[in-house]
């Protein structure tokens, strides 16, 4: 049976301490009244009473001496009547403190919130964050206002629209999820029809040029660079996907992989052709003992993107390309084998749910190899490819 008596200063002071954990004792004149007695020495008032939706909460008022037993009672009756009206104390106690938070904090809470983040996207967030708004950091968001935003966009000089996406995302962060703010002030930029309009890149490598391309990469000396631009230009994943790859994650024997976390937040199962076997098996001699396909010296233990490598197959095969022109290649060439368009989108891992068509499409796995091996096979015939320059099994 818990213990009640009458609360007044005397008692709540003399309220010995327990060996270890905490105690609550209540009040007969407010039954919902506790005070709650740590062995730390803590004595902290609250109420406990269920919430309309029958869930029982438990809401701190104060900590004694801080909060006298007259305050607490008055407390305690505010907030059993703001909880009859179905009102969440805790849930307001919380956007309240949300509301005082700085923008560093506010970073911090989401990153916190999203433990499933790539380090990379972490450091690319945070590098934004202090490259655009570092006099930003520490004033509370709910004083960053529209009239800020719009006179920070325009005082960038270079990449405005990244820094400020960022932002933008943030804010909606505290707008939606924490209800810290009340709106977002980033909307000024799109409802002013400020954002930079992108223009789409359509640069690929042409198929009179595959065998001039293909060639230079097989003639990089360094594995790594060697294998990660064929499995881009074999699979269609962002360079992310690949750079990241974990051994652990490929299955050699179904000849598949799964590259996690992709951009869509989603784990894609990908089917490589048969050409790309002996280059991975190859690879996995080199760097098998490591988590990562493709280990390097960054903060996250993987490579770079090889940039030198890239330069040196633009210089002997006179083709510029990027790694993204080797996804929007490999789309193209999909296109020129006839794929429909509706498994392109599959074989590139873009979000389909928003079409009501394609929210209905499972392809299945057979399917998507077959295509994949169709777009590789199209690519080896316009390379004109040497099957003596296939490293052995």
């Amino acid at each position: 049976m818990p213990e009640k008596f009458k609360f007044t200063q005397k008692r709540i002071e003399e309220l010995p301490l327990p060996e270890k954990g905490r105690k609550d004792y209540y009040d007969t004149d407010i039954n919902k009244l506790a005070c709650r007695v740590s062995s730390t020495g803590n004595k902290s008032f609250s109420i406990t009473k269920r919430l309309t939706s029958g869930k029982l909460q438990r809401v701190t008022l104060g900590k004694y001496p801080d909060m006298t037993v007259n305050e607490a009672r008055i407390q305690a009756t505010e907030s059993i009547s703001s909880i009859a009206r179905g009102i969440n104390l805790n849930e307001e106690k919380q956007k309240k403190r949300y509301k005082a938070i700085t923008l560093q904090e506010l970073l911090e809470t989401y990153l916190k919130d999203k433990p499933n983040l790539r380090k990379a996207t972490i450091t690319d967030y945070t590098k934004k964050l202090n490259q655009g708004f570092s006099g930003w950091l520490d004033k509370p968001i709910n004083e960053i206002n529209r009239d800020m935003v719009k006179t920070k966009f325009n005082s960038f000089t270079g990449g405005k629209d990244n820094k400020m996406r960022v932002l933008r995302l943030l804010m909606s962060y505290a707008h939606k999820t924490l209800e810290a703010i009340e709106t977002n002030p980033v909307d000024i930029i799109t409802n002013g029809k400020l954002w930079s309009k992108p223009k789409r890149k359509k640069r690929h490598i042409q198929s009179g040029d595959l065998k001039s391309w293909y060639t230079s990469v097989l003639n990089l000396e360094n594995e790594k660079a060697k294998v990660y631009l064929l499995l881009l230009i074999h699979t269609g994943l962002r360079d992310k996907d690949i750079r990241y790859l974990e051994w652990k994650n490929i299955d050699s024997k179904n000849n598949s992989f799964i590259a996690k976390n992709t951009k869509n937040h989603s784990d894609f199962t990908v089917y490589p052709p048969s050409q790309l076997q002996p280059y991975l098996k190859k690879l996995h001699h080199l760097t098998g003992n490591s988590k990562f396909v493709f280990p390097g010296k960054s903060k996250d233990g993987v490579i770079g993107i090889p940039r030198k490598q890239i330069i040196q197959v633009c210089n002997q095969s006179n083709i510029t390309f990027s790694s993204h022109d080797l996804k929007r290649t490999f789309l193209t060439i999909g296109e020129a084998c006839m794929i429909p368009f509706s498994l392109l989108q599959k074989l590139a891992n873009h979000v389909t749910d928003n079409d009501v068509t394609g929210g209905y499409l499972n392809t299945e796995a057979e399917t998507l190899r077959t295509a994949t091996q169709t777009i590789a096979d199209y690519i080896y015939l316009h390379a004109d490819f040497d099957s003596s320059n296939i490293p052995p099994l």
